[in-house]
């Protein structure tokens, strides 16, 4: 059974996995990629060092108590994004590109879910659910914003 602090979650861990996500697409557009990729990779690497940043900032307005809940019974690690997720073929390939990105998003979505789902704070409960939910309206606007580079 592991522990998990809110404050090290929204202050290291989620914007460390947002950083290496998008260290993760600036190498794949370092290299040849398609004009279409190029502007979705553009896209995905100031989306998610904003999603970094958003979360330093969303700190500031949380109330001390629970940034200082110690969260019980946390049975997997805040996940690690993985670098093969993104494979090499996305640099060509916009739906292969979309498909990492969604799953990188998903992996937050879940993890913040299984936070919610062992969360006996209604304060901190909430905090989780609103995590959850500014990643999966995220996503739907990054899918839209990927479907509208597939129409050019």
């Amino acid at each position: 059974m592991r522990f998990e602090q809110t404050r090290t979650i929204l202050q290291q861990l989620a914007p460390d996995y947002h950083r290496q996500v998008s260290d993760y697409y600036q190498t794949m557009a370092n290299g040849e990629v398609t004009p279409r990729v190029r502007l979705m990779l553009d896209y995905l690497i100031d989306h998610e060092l904003h999603r970094a940043l958003a979360l330093g900032e969303y700190c500031h307005g949380t109330p001390h108590a629970v940034l200082e809940h110690w969260l019980k019974g946390v049975e997997i690690r805040f996940p690690q994004a993985r670098e093969e997720v993104l494979e090499a073929a996305s640099a060509r390939d916009l739906d292969l590109l979309v498909k990492a990105a969604v799953s990188y998003k998903k992996t937050l979505i879940d993890y913040f879910g299984h936070l919610l789902d062992r969360c006996n704070d209604p304060q901190v409960g909430n905090l989780f659910q609103q995590l959850k939910l500014q990643e999966e309206k995220a996503m739907k606007r990054m899918i839209r914003h990927a479907q509208g580079l597939a129409d050019l």
